[in-house]
């Protein structure tokens, strides 16, 4: 399939990088599109520019596409960019990302489809309770079901020399996507320019085969 991605954010990193394993072909808006391409090798097509530039869309073929992912780290821009792909550019499937809002489901009501990963994040806890997980064994790993795919999300302790390190500079050895953080018990949807703080916990995500 055709797949736009609008948004490099290191969600939609983690779907393109997997996209392509699959043979789907993907073009990636934003204004660092290049950049982001070439620091991740990720084999995907390229337009430089706002998401929510009409111009810009147009440009990159935004109709002939499959499907289109809202992907940025704006719920807002978000929300723009998948009004413009349905009522602009006749795109017939849009699935946007959306954050803690607790009117995300006004997304839904719009038309399109939205993936919360506060829901999901919040789902995986709720198994993880449920499953009898102690406080004190916070740290620790629980599965989840995502679209026919197991995903697994590991919790961990930060090391004090990660202690103000940007989200953006931080790297899994073993290649999991960073999906959030634990602040304080609560969940926390991270920014890449946001610093990771002593008594942070790193949400990981993980696709099981």
């Amino acid at each position: 399939m055709q797949i736009m991605i609008l948004g490099a954010s290191r969600s939609s990193i983690f779907l393109m990088k997997r996209l392509i394993e699959k043979g789907h072909t993907c073009v990636l808006v934003d204004p660092k599109a290049q950049e982001i391409e070439q620091q991740y090798s990720l084999g995907v097509l390229t337009i430089n520019g706002i998401i929510i530039d009409i111009d810009i869309l147009k440009e990159a073929d935004i109709g002939s596409m499959d499907i289109v992912c809202a992907m940025s780290d704006s719920e807002n821009q978000n929300l723009m960019a998948s009004e413009i792909a349905r009522d602009i550019f006749g795109v017939k499937s849009v699935i946007t990302r959306v954050f803690a809002s607790q009117d995300y489901h006004l997304f839904d009501d719009a038309g399109f489809l939205s993936i919360s990963s506060t829901v999901l994040t919040a789902d995986a806890f709720m198994r993880a309770i449920d499953g009898k997980v102690k406080k004190e064994d916070y740290t620790g790993q629980c599965m989840s079901n995502i679209f026919g795919n197991s995903i697994a999300f590991t919790i961990l302790d930060i090391e004090d020399s990660f202690v103000g390190a940007k989200i953006r500079d931080v790297e899994d050895t073993e290649g999991r996507h960073i999906f959030g953080i634990v602040r304080h018990d609560t969940f926390v949807t991270t920014l890449p320019s946001m610093k990771l703080e002593k008594g942070d916990k790193l949400i990981l995500a993980e696709k099981k085969v």
